[in-house]
């Protein structure tokens, strides 16, 4: 006998949250009718086909394993009902889906749903309860599976949530003065949580109430007003059903996750509250005892039913040909699916509790995970042998190289700008705009690189942008070109009107091999983070002594600089020829001073005058 743990955490991988809880094997096995495998069997088929189990956890009578769930299946697979039902579709096991009937009764607790992201209500009055503590049986259920019992009437509400995913809540009746209202919060709305949290409570965010006061935070978490004691008599149950996106907002603008939010943001379908809704009525009425004397069931607009369509080839042209029909059908029995099948056409109709399947993509999904990708023949992505070429992408393309040729380097600024005609919301302050032009950019950019021309070993700074600019009726590509002329800005097809008779067409393939070809291949090495100095040396040589000087210079160069010496000036008056050379001076450890490059540089000049060449 064991336990399956699904912790709810929130883990954001490429931007998707995980939700994890715990699930107890005998709780799973309550809703399968034949035997479980054992624990590592059944590890193994949850890894392979459904989820990722990270850890496994023995324990005296049960074992705990630890599984991570992605929001996709939170809405059915974050309670026991639903995790048991997967293993049953993935061991093909006989599911036990039991209905259970509500009770009929005439009168009706009074509500008031005034907030449209209530999307279903229920609430039903017990009177004469007994609360006290839960018997030893549902304590353990609660303790293998991380949570605390605190009495028979709250125990059963959380019992709910584990077992069918559905969150509910109690109330003491007699607290509640008037309705049960649903509503928007006021501005600045305090309440206290349980546990005794304060908070403040904005307009967009949902409360449950009474003609008074607020009661719960709709879809997070229960308030200290209407909490239940052991003097409660009469209590009043919610099950109930909210808008993903509005508790999900208001669970992270409060900083309270709870079980209940994670589940409601992830999609829950509002069918779970009518099996939800019977089971706790007689959970509640076993332990507390009491006689249902009221319900209510808000319900405006029902989820409808939904059906999607595909064919064999569609399923096949996303998995490959190795599936078939007798594959496809085996899923669909397996899992229990309403569907028709004529020829090679399926219509399946989508069960409430999986709200992400949309499409003949999520059946393929589906179909794939379960029959093992690892059955599936791995076959090579055909060939395209033909493309249909981008206009736009051709004119940039065009430009790029031609600019290229011309001795400029492409540089990339941000989009967003201190200033600029469409601002954004809690942007960084000097980038709360998306940018109008290029060109102020690119000023900053010229300067920049301008400043570290010795250190890039260039003799003038020649650079261009491509990129979007965004204006207050429209949005374009433009290029702007910064040399020491100056900086010029045109859009993308303005330009190529304008230069089109100069621009190179070439092959992009070909230009890029030569490219590739053409540059020195060597290892990486990581710049300093420290600032550079630079000193000139000028040297007369004699006819035939330039080529020493080149030598001695690019070896000190070598072992001193951080880069090649460069030539930048060159002239010769009688007879004597003039070589004036830059060397660039920078540590990786920390920042030089004058005097250690003049230690350095000595070394230089007194080998050049030791050759008998004199410095200028």
């Amino acid at each position: 006998m064991f336990v399956l743990n699904i912790r709810v955490t929130c883990d954001l991988i490429n931007g998707e949250e995980n939700n994890n809880m715990k699930y107890s094997y005998n709780w799973l096995q309550s809703h399968i009718e034949d035997p479980l495998p054992s624990a590592e069997v059944l590890k193994e088929t949850i890894i392979f086909h459904a989820f990722e189990v990270e850890d496994v956890e023995v324990t005296a009578t049960d074992t705990i394993f630890d599984i991570k769930i992605l929001p996709d299946r939170a809405g059915d697979a974050l309670s026991h009902y639903g995790m048991a039902r997967e293993i049953a579709g993935l061991l093909d096991l006989n599911f036990n889906d039991i209905q259970y009937t509500l009770p009929s009764v005439s009168l009706n607790v009074p509500i008031d749903i005034q907030a449209p992201e209530c999307l279903r209500y229920s609430a039903i009055r017990i009177d004469g309860v007994t609360v006290g503590p839960s018997p030893a049986w549902l304590v353990k259920k609660l303790e293998d599976v991380g949570q605390r019992s605190i009495n028979n009437v709250v125990d059963a509400t959380n019992f709910i949530l584990l077992d069918i995913g559905q969150p509910t809540h109690v109330f003491d009746a007699e607290k509640v003065k008037g309705s049960i209202v649903v509503r928007h919060a006021t501005a600045n709305e305090p309440i206290t949580t349980l546990g005794g949290e304060e908070k403040v409570l904005s307009e967009n965010m949902m409360v449950i109430a009474d003609d008074e006061k607020s009661l719960a935070i709709a879809g997070v978490k229960g308030g200290t007003a209407a909490e239940v004691t052991h003097d409660t008599k009469f209590v009043i149950l919610e099950v109930a059903n909210f808008d993903a996106a509005s508790v999900r907002k208001t669970s992270r603008s409060l900083g309270l996750v709870t079980d209940a939010s994670k589940r409601f943001e992830n999609n829950l379908s509002p069918y779970v509250v009518e099996a939800a809704r019977a089971k706790l009525i007689g959970l509640v009425t076993l332990l507390a005892g009491g006689t249902v004397s009221a319900v209510s069931d808000h319900y405006p607009n029902p989820q409808t039913d939904r059906a999607i369509s595909f064919t064999l080839h569609d399923i096949q042209q996303l998995l490959g040909s190795s599936i078939t029909d007798l594959t496809i059908t085996k899923v669909l029995d397996r899992y229990g699916y309403t569907y028709e099948h004529t020829n090679d056409f399926y219509t399946v109709d989508v069960p409430y509790w999986r709200q992400d399947i949309t499409g003949a993509h999520d059946m393929a999904e589906e179909i794939g995970r379960v029959t093992g990708y690892d059955t599936i023949e791995a076959k090579p992505i055909p060939f395209i042998a033909s493309i249909v070429l981008n206009e736009q992408y051709e004119k940039i393309r065009a430009i790029k190289f031609s600019l290229f040729n011309q001795g400029y380097s492409e540089v990339m600024t941000y989009a967003f700008r201190k200033k600029g005609d469409i601002m954004i919301s809690h942007g960084p302050k000097d980038k709360s705009a998306l940018r109008a032009n290029l060109t102020d950019a690119m000023k900053e950019s010229y300067e920049l690189n301008r400043a570290n021309a010795a250190l890039l070993g260039i003799d003038q700074v020649k650079e261009f942008e491509i990129g979007t600019v965004f204006t207050t009726d429209t949005e374009q590509i433009n290029i702007a070109i910064a040399d020491k002329s100056g900086i010029k800005e045109w859009s993308v097809d303005a330009y190529y009107q304008e230069h089109k008779d100069q621009l190179i067409e070439v092959d992009a393939h070909t230009e890029a091999n030569r490219i590739l070809n053409a540059v020195e291949k060597k290892p990486f090495k990581a710049w300093s983070i420290y600032p550079f100095i630079t000193r000139d040396i000028a040297v007369w040589v004699t006819e035939g002594h330039a080529a020493a000087l080149e030598t001695m210079v690019q070896e000190f160069a070598k072992e001193h600089c951080a880069r090649a010496a460069t030539l930048f000036d060159r002239f010769t008056k009688e007879g004597k020829t003039s070589l004036a050379y830059r060397l660039v001076f920078q540590s990786p450890e920390k920042t030089l001073t004058d005097a250690e490059i003049d230690a350095i540089f000595s070394q230089l000049t007194t080998a050049v005058t030791a050759a008998g060449m004199t410095i200028r």
